[in-house]
C-alpha cells in the first residue's frame, strides 16, 4: 500500500476538523437541550465545551505519536489487542446506522414545523432523504469530499445567521441559571444529549499522516478548530436559550419546536420566510449528510468484514457499480427499522439522540485509556486520564442508553470468538 500524500496544511486541517465535528446534529440539539435543562442549557453546552480540550488534544497528540488512517481503532488495537479494536469498529457502525435515521427525521421536523404540515410528515421526508442517499450509494454516485465541506459550511452559515439575528431578541433573564445544584441531573443528561454535535474529535486522528508537518500541525489544526466550534456551540446555545426558542413541555407540537429550534429564531425576525429558508437549507444539509454517512460506513462494514472481524457475507463489492452492495443493504435495514420503530412507538429526539451518543462516548472512554497507555509524556498522560475520568463521570447520564454499548460489546466479542473456534476446527480437519 502506497503512503498518503502529505497536502494538508494548518488551515485545511481546521477547515476538515470544524466539518468533521459540525454536522446536522446542531440543528436539534440546542432545542432539545433547552427542554431538558432549561435556563441551566448553557452549563451543558459548557461542559461538554471543557471536555472537548483535553478530549481533543489527547486525540491530537495520539495522531502525532502513531500517525494512522486507522485512527481510534488502531490507538486501542495497540494497547488493549485486536479483540478491543474490533469493538471500536462495531461501535461506529452501528453509531453511525442509528445516525442514518435520526439525520433523516431532523430534515422531516424541520420541514413539518416551518411549513405547517401534519406530523406523520416528518417520516415521509425522512424515508424520501434516506431511500435517497440508499439508492444513490448502491448504484455507485459518490458524494466528493469537497461537497461534505460544502455541506459543513451551510451549516456554519445557519449557525452564525442564527446568532447575529438573535441578538436584538435575547433576554438576560433566560440566561440565567436556575439553581443548578438543584438541578444536576438535568444539567448532566442535557450535556450527554449534547454529546452527539461533538462527535467527531477524533477525525483528525486517521488525517495525521497526511499533514504536511504532522508534529506541528496536527495540534494548531486542533486548537483552531476547539476555538471555532467552542464559539460557534456556546453563541447558538445563547441565541436558542436566549430567545427561549424551545418548551418544557411533552406535547407533540411542543417536540416539534424543540426540534425546529433555529427555525423559530429566524421565525422571531424574519416571520415565516425566515424559518422556511432555514427549513429547507436544513434538509439540504440532512440529505448531503445522510448520503455521505451511507457511503463511509457501508464501506466501514465492509473493510470489517475483509479484515475478519464481521460476517463475511459483508465483504462483496459490486463488480459493475464498484460499490460495497451489501454493506449498503445492512446500513438500509438497520435505519429503516430504526424509522420503523421510532413511528410504531412514538419514540422522540430526546431518546433517539441517545444511541449514537452512547456508543460515542464509550469510544472516547477506550480511545482516552488507550492514550494513558500509549502517550509518553506527562502532559499527554495528564490530558488522556483527565478526558477518560470527565467521560466516565459522564456516562451514568446516557440513561436507559447505558446498555447499548454493553450489548455490542457482548455480540462482537461472541462473534470474534465463534469465528476463532469455527477457524481452529476447521484447521484441525484439514492437518487430519
Amino acid at each position: 500500500m502506497g503512503a498518503f500524500q502529505k497536502s494538508i496544511s494548518v488551515w485545511q486541517g481546521i477547515a476538515l476538523y470544524v466539518g468533521a465535528v459540525v454536522g446536522s446534529g446542531i440543528l436539534i440539539l440546542p432545542g432539545l437541550t433547552g427542554s431538558v435543562a432549561g435556563n441551566n442549557a448553557l452549563l451543558s453546552w459548557g461542559i461538554m465545551i471543557a471536555l472537548s480540550f483535553p478530549l481533543a488534544y489527547a486525540f491530537a497528540l495520539l495522531a502525532r505519536a502513531y500517525p494512522s488512517a486507522g485512527g481510534v481503532s488502531t490507538f486501542v488495537e495497540k494497547a488493549f489487542g485486536r479483540y478491543m479494536g474490533a469493538v471500536i469498529g462495531w461501535f461506529y457502525f452501528v453509531a453511525a446506522a442509528a445516525g442514518q435515521f435520526i439525520v433523516p427525521l431532523t430534515g422531516g421536523v424541520y420541514v413539518t414545523y416551518a411549513f405547517h404540515l401534519p406530523s406523520w410528515s416528518t417520516f415521509i421526508v425522512a424515508v424520501v432523504l434516506l431511500v435517497s442517499a440508499i439508492i444513490s450509494n448502491y448504484f455507485g454516485l459518490k458524494t466528493s469530499g469537497k461537497v461534505q465541506l460544502a455541506v459543513s459550511g451551510l451549516v456554519v452559515l445557519i449557525l452564525l445567521a442564527v446568532i447575529i439575528f438573535a441578538i436584538p431578541h435575547v433576554r438576560l433573564y433566560n440566561l440565567t441559571p436556575a439553581e443548578p445544584f438543584s438541578h444536576l441531573r438535568a444539567i448532566g443528561n442535557g450535556a450527554m444529549m449534547i454529546f452527539w454535535s461533538f462527535f467527531g474529535w477524533e477525525a483528525i486522528t486517521s488525517l495525521a499522516p497526511e499533514f504536511k508537518n504532522g508534529k506541528r500541525d496536527v495540534l494548531r489544526a486542533t486548537f483552531g478548530a476547539l476555538i471555532i466550534v467552542g464559539l460557534l456551540y456556546i453563541g447558538v446555545a445563547i441565541a436558542v436559550v436566549g430567545t427561549h426558542s424551545y418548551s418544557t413541555a411533552i406535547s407533540t407540537a411542543s417536540q416539534a419546536l424543540n426540534s425546529a429550534s433555529l427555525a423559530q429564531v429566524m421565525n422571531l425576525t424574519f416571520g415565516g420566510g425566515g424559518e422556511k429558508v432555514v427549513a429547507l437549507v436544513a434538509l439540504l444539509i440532512c440529505l448531503g449528510t445522510t448520503n455521505a454517512f451511507v457511503a463511509s460506513i457501508s464501506r466501514l462494514a465492509y473493510s470489517l468484514a475483509h479484515e475478519g472481524v464481521a460476517p463475511k457475507w459483508l465483504d462483496h463489492v459490486n463488480e459493475r457499480y464498484s460499490t460495497p452492495d451489501r454493506g449498503v443493504l445492512l446500513v438500509a435495514i438497520f435505519s429503516g427499522t430504526g424509522l420503523v420503530v421510532t413511528l410504531a412507538f412514538h419514540l422522540s429526539m430526546n431518546t433517539l439522540v441517545y444511541i449514537p451518543n452512547s456508543l460515542g462516548i464509550a469510544t472516547y472512554i477506550l480511545g482516552t485509556a488507550a492514550g494513558i497507555k500509549l502517550l509518553k509524556s506527562a502532559v499527554g498522560k495528564l490530558c488522556a486520564g483527565l478526558a477518560c475520568l470527565m467521560c466516565l463521570l459522564a456516562y451514568p447520564f446516557i440513561g436507559t442508553a447505558i446498555w447499548i454499548p454493553a450489548i455490542v460489546v457482548v455480540v462482537c466479542l461472541s462473534y470474534m470468538s465463534w469465528r476463532k473456534q469455527r477457524k481452529n476446527k476447521l484447521s484441525r480437519k484439514v492437518s487430519h
